[in-house]
């Protein structure tokens, strides 16, 4: 399409739009048919990771963005992909499931807030790593880092959005890693101390079993001293997980086989140097009470030296990994 000029020669100011062309018309294509595959993808793998689907994922994503855990009902509804009705609906099931609740807005008492509870934000920060995990799978490892770099480009100066502080927070949720039932903050690399904790595990119960052999009655003293110093730390999560790894660096000083202690207390390294706080949710002095008893059949398990407890005990301490659900839907 050309656009005529007038007789003195002028025409309408220069604008970046140019004519579609089949590059332009392939490009979007592309990006129709990636981000509907995509989403499919991701929204299955969340599903089975934690029991939430994609859209409710992204009402509590909205929900902890904003100032004060609320916004209108209105505001979610614009932002959905669902209408009116069916986010009416999505937030009823939410609602049940003790995710969100709904109250008069303090701006317009004729109109709804959706409010996140403490549950609700608890399930979200426990979801966001299986979140990420799934994008990663599906979308980030196909691209290299200049694909990426021009995709984020593009598509910014497409929605032509000011995002930076909605740039932060998404920052600060990338570092989130599922710790079992508790949610790490991170310093940096999520993904490589994630595969560092899996391979820990992985290695875990051969470990226990060639230190129950070789442990010494100081050693065994020295392994409950630490489980005991665990038992008045439930208050301060940070220093329960350091005292925890302190007691798996004692047990691997047990084992005698060379190359697997190193690569154990290597794993184990990534993970605890990484670490920069625990993130506050709802379970998690519960949760520290479970892992101080599982910690503790271990010591009992490893000082007794039967292989068939230690290996239940190893199948006790492995975490619930991002297979296990996190919510029970409503039906």
């Amino acid at each position: 399409m050309t656009v005529a000029r007038d007789a003195a020669g002028a025409g309408p100011p220069e604008s970046p739009a140019r004519d579609l062309d089949a590059a332009r018309l392939a490009a979007w294509r592309a990006v129709r048919d990636a981000g509907d595959t995509v989403l499919e993808r991701i929204s299955a793998d969340l599903e089975r990771s934690s029991g939430l689907p994609l859209d409710w994922y992204g009402v509590l994503l909205h929900l902890y963005r904003s100032d004060d855990g609320r916004l209108p009902q209105h505001e979610l509804e614009r932002q959905s992909r669902l209408s009116q009705s069916g986010v009416s609906r999505m937030l009823s099931r939410m609602q049940q499931a003790g995710l969100v609740d709904r109250s008069p807005s303090q701006r317009d008492r004729r109109n709804l807030d959706v409010v996140l509870t403490d549950h609700g934000r608890d399930i979200f920060l426990r979801a966001t790593p299986g979140h990420h995990a799934a994008v990663q799978a599906h979308f980030g490892a196909w691209l290299d880092d200049n694909e990426t770099a021009t995709i984020i480009r593009g598509l910014r100066k497409v929605v032509n959005a000011d995002d930076e502080g909605r740039h932060g927070v998404e920052t600060e949720l990338d570092q989130l890693l599922a710790f079992g039932d508790s949610v790490l903050d991170l310093r940096s690399d999520a993904v490589v101390v994630g595969d560092a904790v899996r391979t820990r595990d992985a290695l875990e119960p051969a470990l226990l079993q060639d230190a129950a052999k070789y442990i010494t009655r100081d050693g065994v003293d020295q392994l409950r001293a630490i489980v005991a110093r665990m038992s008045c730390l439930i208050d301060a999560p940070e220093a329960f997980f350091t005292a925890d790894w302190d007691l798996h660096r004692t047990l691997a000083a047990h084992c005698h086989n060379d190359i697997l202690r190193t690569v154990y207390l290597a794993l184990l390294d990534i993970l605890s140097s990484h670490v920069s706080s625990v993130v506050p949710t709802a379970n998690l002095k519960p949760y520290l009470y479970q892992r101080l008893a599982i910690h503790a059949r271990i010591v009992d398990a490893v000082a007794g030296g039967d292989p068939d407890q230690v290996a239940a005990a190893a199948h006790a301490h492995h975490f619930t990994d991002v297979r296990s659900r996190l919510i029970n839907r409503p039906d």
